[in-house]
């Protein structure tokens, strides 16, 4: 892999950005930086993990970093050619191109949110790389919740309540970064958006659900009692009492108290 200078990246990266409403030159000019830049020996040793299945160039993320910066301002002029550009990105079968794209997404939906919530929707899959997944997660979709909750609501309201358990569990990831976003306070909008798949706690959707309850407990263990409350005498649900016991180390003791007493009210009813 080449040596990065820093003054080379950042033209490489502006004559990219010049190129974004020709989509199929970017594509072109991107992976020969790519192919440039990649880092094609491989060290097992050194692997924390083992590699995803999709495959990857291995570029320095300073070269990804100034491709995006460099996109920020003429996206922000031209968002639909920005995600135009996302779509033929997204052919491609590497990491890098989804990467970028999943940015172009998150960029144009500062003023097309609608068209940027459709490729998210279009995207984010359940047979998806779980790398991608999350990109398109965080670069997409919290750009997305930044520029219209409304939109992000209702995408996620889709995913949460879908039949399917694959797609709750896109919608719960979606949901696990945006409690532990300390910057975002309307907590009101997670309990509302949870209070379906809670409801109907199931033993497949239990320990999936047992993180986000315990994130919003450490959050706001006053509120969450009262929506697990809420949820508890509501159905009865044996299995949503479960549930409710397994999280009660994340609460404070008084709050562990009170959910103790709601669920035993409800078995001697």
């Amino acid at each position: 892999m080449p040596a990065v200078e820093l003054s080379r990246l950042k033209k490489q990266a502006d004559e990219l950005a010049g190129c974004l409403q020709q989509p199929v030159e970017f594509k072109r000019r991107l992976t020969d930086h790519l192919e440039f830049y990649a880092d094609r020996v491989t060290r097992p040793g050194n692997m924390v993990r083992p590699a995803p299945l999709i495959p990857r160039y291995g570029v320095p993320p300073l070269f990804l970093q100034a491709v995006e910066q460099a996109l920020q301002k003429p996206v922000e002029e031209d968002p639909l050619s920005g995600l135009k550009l996302a779509e033929e990105l997204w052919k491609d079968s590497y990491l890098e191109p989804k990467l970028v794209a999943a940015s172009l997404i998150g960029l144009a939906a500062r003023k097309e949110p609608q068209a940027a919530a459709k490729l998210l929707v279009q995207y984010c899959l359940p047979q998806e790389n779980p790398l991608v997944q999350e990109a398109l997660l965080q670069r997409s979709g919290m750009q997305l919740r930044l520029s219209n909750l409304q939109v992000w609501f209702d995408l996620v309201e889709r995913w949460v309540n879908s039949e399917f358990l694959a797609q709750q569990l896109i919608g719960f990831r979606a949901l696990q970064g945006v409690i532990e976003d300390r910057d975002f306070e309307n907590l009101p909008v997670i309990y509302r958006l949870l209070t379906n798949p809670v409801e109907l706690t199931s033993r497949t959707t239990m320990h999936e659900l047992e993180p986000l309850i315990n994130s919003l407990a450490r959050r706001s263990p006053i509120e969450t009692v009262y929506f697990l409350r809420q949820c508890y005498n509501r159905t009865g649900n044996p299995i949503l009492g479960r549930l409710i016991r397994k999280c009660l180390p994340a609460f404070p003791v008084e709050s562990q108290v009170s959910l103790r007493k709601v669920i035993q009210d409800q078995i001697d009813r």
